[in-house]
């Protein structure tokens, strides 16, 4: 699915940005195993939950700024009557 209102250009940097968190994760995975004995998995559904996690906070900030912006409107209005 896509995320309305995003173009390309923002599109493209959340992938990059998205790879570059699983990536760094992965790595540091790694070095979670060698200094501390413990396995951390990084999968490819955890790879689609932050996506979703990226997702919902778009949505909620989104929303957020348009409850300010409206709230911002209607202050305006009622110093112009």
């Amino acid at each position: 699915q896509t995320i309305p209102d995003l173009s390309d250009d923002v599109r493209h940097a959340c992938v990059e940005m998205c790879q570059a968190f699983h990536s760094d994760a992965r790595r540091l995975a790694f070095r979670f195993q060698a200094e501390l004995k413990r396995i951390y998995y990084s999968t490819p559904t955890s790879f689609l939950e932050l996506i979703q996690t990226f997702k919902q906070l778009l949505a909620d900030k989104r929303q957020t700024i348009s409850s300010l912006k409206s709230k911002y409107e209607v202050g305006l209005e009622k110093l112009t009557t």
